[in-house]
This record gives C-alpha cells, sequence and structure tokens, in this order.
C-alpha cells in the first residue's frame, strides 16, 4: 500500500480536545499531539466527500465497505509528526529523560535501561512481574524536564541503542503557543446563546514555519484543499510533503534481522485486551510468539493509561471510551528462538492482527497501535 505523506496546516487556530467533558469550573484543556483519529477522520471525511460517497453511510454494517472501495483495502493512518524548516519531530520516548545540570542552563539526556536481573545483590529491592527491573542511568539526583521532542537525526541514534546529542531536542514551545479562549455555548434548537454556559478553553497555534505532517496508507487521499480539523470544525490546509523530507521516514522503526534483544516503541496510542501487556504476549510468562519468533518481555516503562474516546457520525453517538497504552512507553524483550526480521509484519499494521476483536481493531484505521523497532543490548553489566 503506498504511503500518501501531507502537510496539514490549520488556518488559524486547532483545538485539540483531549477527553475531558465540559462542566461548571472546568478549563477545556488541548491534547498535544493529537489523537491520530483527529486527522484520519478530517482526511477521510474529506475522500468520502470528493467521491460523493458520503450519503452512502446510512448503515453502520456498510461502512468498512464504503471506506474500502473509496480508500483500497489497507487504508489507515500510519504515521503522525511534526515538521519544522525541514526537520521532523516526534515526542521523547518515556525511556529517555531531559534533566538540566545544576546552575547552568545546559541540558542533558539521560537513559531509563533495564537493570541487572538480581538487584538484590546491591541491596535493592524490587517486586517487577518482568525479569529486569528498570534503572535510571544518572549519577546525581535532578529534576526532570518537560515538555521535549525529539528531531529524526535523534531517533536514528536512540533506535541504534545509543544516546542521543541534545541538539536534536526541541522545546514544545518553539513549536506552538497555547492561546487561551472564552467561549459562549449555542441552545441547539434555537441557533441562539445560551443564557449562563459561558467556558474556556486552550487552543493551539503553530509556530511560523511549523506543520503536521501525517503519513496515510492510500493511493486516493485527498492532496490539496480544505479539512475541518479539531474541535468547532476549524479551517486546515492540506498539501503534499516534500519527498526528500519524507524519504528519509519510510523505514524509520523498521526491525532488522539477527537482534539478540529489541525494543517495542509505541509511536500513537495502542489499544490493549491486556491492559499495559501488547497483544499475543502471554500474561503469566510473558512469551511473545509470532511468525516463528520467541521472545520474552524482559522489562516495560508504561505511563499512565489515557482514555481515547471520539464521535461516530454514522451512528451520531459517542464512540465507546477505552483505556489506552500512551504513545512513547516502550518494551524490552529478549529473542528466545527465531529472527527478528519476523516483525516485519507488526511494523506495517500495528499491534492488531495478533488476537484484537473486531471492536478494538476498528481503530486500526485511525492509526492508533503504530509501533517502532530499534535495537537493544540485552546483555546484562
Amino acid at each position: 500500500m503506498k504511503t500518501t505523506w501531507l502537510h496539514i496546516d490549520p488556518i488559524d487556530i486547532f483545538i485539540p480536545r483531549g477527553n475531558r467533558l465540559f462542566g461548571g469550573g472546568v478549563h477545556g484543556k488541548v491534547a498535544m499531539p493529537p489523537w491520530p483519529s483527529l486527522f484520519s477522520g478530517a482526511l477521510i471525511s474529506r475522500a468520502l466527500a470528493d467521491a460523493g460517497r458520503l450519503g452512502d453511510l446510512d448503515q453502520p454494517e456498510k461502512v468498512e465497505m464504503v471506506l474500502e472501495q473509496v480508500l483500497g483495502p489497507n487504508y489507515g493512518l500510519a504515521w503522525l509528526g511534526l515538521e519544522a524548516k525541514g526537520k521532523t519531530y516526534l515526542p521523547l520516548p518515556a525511556d529517555l529523560i531531559v534533566v538540566s545540570e545544576t546552575g547552568t542552563d545546559k541540558k542533558r539526556l539521560c537513559r531509563i535501561r533495564p537493570g541487572p536481573t538480581n538487584l538484590s545483590l546491591y541491596g535493592i529491592a524490587s517486586s517487577n512481574l518482568l525479569g529486569r527491573p528498570l534503572v535510571f542511568e544518572y549519577l546525581y539526583r535532578q529534576k526532570p524536564i518537560s515538555g521535549f521532542w525529539m528531531e529524526r537525526k535523534g531517533w536514528k541514534d536512540y533506535l541504534a541503542d545509543l544516546l542521543p546529542e541534545t541538539d536534536t531536542l526541541i522545546s514544545d514551545k518553539e513549536l506552538w503557543q497555547v492561546d487561551p479562549r472564552l467561549g459562549i455555548a449555542l441552545d441547539r434548537g434555537s441557533r441562539t446563546v445560551a443564557e449562563g454556559d459561558i467556558y474556556t478553553t486552550d487552543t493551539l497555534t503553530l509556530n511560523k514555519g511549523v506543520t503536521f505532517l501525517v503519513g496515510f496508507n492510500s493511493s486516493s487521499i485527498p492532496t490539496e484543499g480544505l479539512i475541518r480539523l479539531g474541535g468547532d470544525g476549524r479551517g486546515a490546509k492540506i498539501t503534499l510533503a516534500d519527498p526528500s523530507v519524507t524519504n528519509e521516514l519510510q523505514e524509520m522503526g523498521k526491525p532488522q534481522g539477527g537482534w539478540s534483544g529489541f525494543r517495542m516503541i509505541l509511536i500513537t496510542p495502542g489499544l490493549f485486551p491486556e491492559g499495559w501487556i501488547p497483544p499475543g504476549v502471554d500474561p503469566e510468562s510473558f512469551i511473545w510468539k509470532i511468525n516463528g519468533l520467541v521472545a520474552k518481555c524482559e522489562a516495560a516503562l508504561v505511563s499512565r493509561p489515557e482514555v481515547i474516546s471520539g464521535w461516530d457520525l454514522v451512528r451520531e453517538s459517542p464512540k465507546p471510551a477505552f483505556k489506552m497504552v500512551p504513545a512513547g512507553s516502550v518494551y524490552w524483550f529478549s529473542v528466545v528462538e527465531g529472527d527478528t526480521a519476523s516483525l516485519v509484519s507488526v511494523w506495517e499494521k500495528g499491534l492488531w492482527e495478533i488476537g484484537c476483536n473486531q471492536e478494538y481493531k476498528a481503530r486500526q484505521r485511525e492509526g492508533f497501535g503504530r509501533v517502532w523497532f530499534g535495537a537493544w543490548n540485552n546483555k546484562e553489566v
């Protein structure tokens, strides 16, 4: 399936709302990076409108057939990040921590890595379910600094099991600004102002030269014009991305053969039937069997789950809310037998075809569950 790479530029403000309900005294916060479903939904709606097929979605059971006729059998969002001045950025993975050096403005990038199997030899007790507890590789106590994204060059080093340079980092303040807004709710019946319903919400404005970069698996997706994007149906312009930039992303995170250990990194939130445990991994032995590969999960770094929902345009009702493993979560595996080249199918399609039911799989097209793989030296030191 061909991947079409697009720039998506909000014309004015952008409101990527999270999952918090509005209510008395509640301030509407935005989710950044946005859910992939926000972009896939906008692009798919535009493709259906261009094909004159929106009226065919009158019954839920016909949706998948119509979408495949318009977009192809394996359509779906495959990549979501930011581009600024020819460089592409993604949020930091959970095992990379930024700290500031004492008394200076200099920043240092540190790693969290699996430690020795038996930490009791070092006087450390652990109730870890997996084989190897995680250790923060830093000698001094410094408070971590949040709000950083990493450029493609840094990700390339990271996936090769190297510590990236700090010059590959960029602060989110260099990418976008948060703009609080005051709003007044409308009465749906009369289309007039609803008395007493005043609210505040955050909006985002991308800095000059910054744009969303989206990779979508379909050759029939629109490549120019406008789409409705995010809260309030704000407009955004779509254009084809420069191949000189996107060609470097085609093979990012692709598993290589011959690894004795590897990391699996979620680049979009993942919907897992067993909570934090990836689909296909046995919840008792933590063994993963796939395409002839047998690997054991030795460690995992999983952030607090996020609840993701949405609006079903066909059924005119909210989509089921699911707890998802956040993007950036990392899993470390040691190979028991087989070859890591067997993981290519997971890299291509995401963690969906290994045991997820149809209710979960409905989120596949929206871009959830996308993963990258990186090398890991699993020898204990």
